[in-house]
């Protein structure tokens, strides 16, 4: 269920994304659309104020009319912005980016890397390839304390709340290879692992029986070996799916 006050109902994601923001915190919202985000913040006085960028000049000339309809045209800058493009070094102290593919979502942090490592907590849903996010993270030096798995219109959506710091990682077996176990904290997330997440433990099941499924018609169809690289790349998955669920043994 999503949130609503005053007329603004977010999303389940967006509403796990504004659960994860510190109270008295400036937030930076790259990729606002609308700006309901900062918005709903605001009128719940959670925050003083907002930057809103998008790359897009309509969704922030819709961002710009929702503003002057809920009164808080003083208390949000919107920017046209390509990421960090616009930002300036001590403006904000929250960076949400969601909306975006991982991909987006790390070239946004490290073109400007001191812009990103300005932040004190960065709030991150990538739609897919969540992993090179959380590699960027690392090399930005924060680390994810908290996590939530979104359920939303059939498809799974990671929230990645990062701070300065080491951030929090399962305790492994002691036959998990280190390398196997951090490449699965970057894929699934080391918090939801450490902490046995219900939704994610059903993720991996499911995608456990895809691959399997996959794999055993490549085996069975491709003798030649024609489509040997797929059957590597699909083979991994399956390796890496079964190393995150390794995280949930007792």
């Amino acid at each position: 269920m999503g949130k609503e006050n005053k007329g603004i109902r977010l999303s389940g994601r967006l509403s796990a994304i504004v659960a994860m923001v510190t109270p008295g915190m400036r937030v930076c919202d790259v990729g606002c659309d609308h700006a309901h985000v900062p918005i709903w913040l605001l009128q719940e006085g959670l925050i003083p104020k907002a930057l809103a960028m998008d790359v897009i000049p309509g969704p922030l000339l819709k961002a710009e009319e929702n503003l002057a309809l809920y009164g808080e045209t003083d208390r949000v800058e919107l920017r046209l912005s390509d990421g960090l493009d616009a930002y300036r070094i001590g403006e904000a102290d929250t960076l949400i980016v969601a909306g975006m593919g991982g991909r987006i979502i790390r070239d946004i942090l490290m073109r400007y890397p001191d812009r990103a490592m300005d932040f004190q907590e960065m709030i991150l849903s990538p739609q897919a390839d969540q992993w090179l996010v959380r590699e960027a993270l690392r090399e930005l030096g924060f680390g994810p304390d908290r996590e939530t798995l979104v359920l939303e219109d059939g498809k799974y959506y990671p929230v990645i709340h990062a701070v300065k710091g080491a951030g929090r990682r399962p305790l492994w077996p002691e036959d998990v290879k280190a390398e196997d176990g951090l490449e699965a904290e970057d894929r699934f997330g080391p918090v939801l692992l450490e902490e046995k997440d219900d939704l994610l433990h059903r993720f991996l099941v499911w995608q456990l029986g895809i691959n399997e499924r996959i794999l055993a018609s490549i085996g069975s169809s491709n003798e030649d070996g024609r489509h040997r690289e797929r059957y590597e790349v699909i083979s991994h998955t399956v390796h890496m799916i079964r190393t995150g669920l390794r995280a949930y043994e007792e």
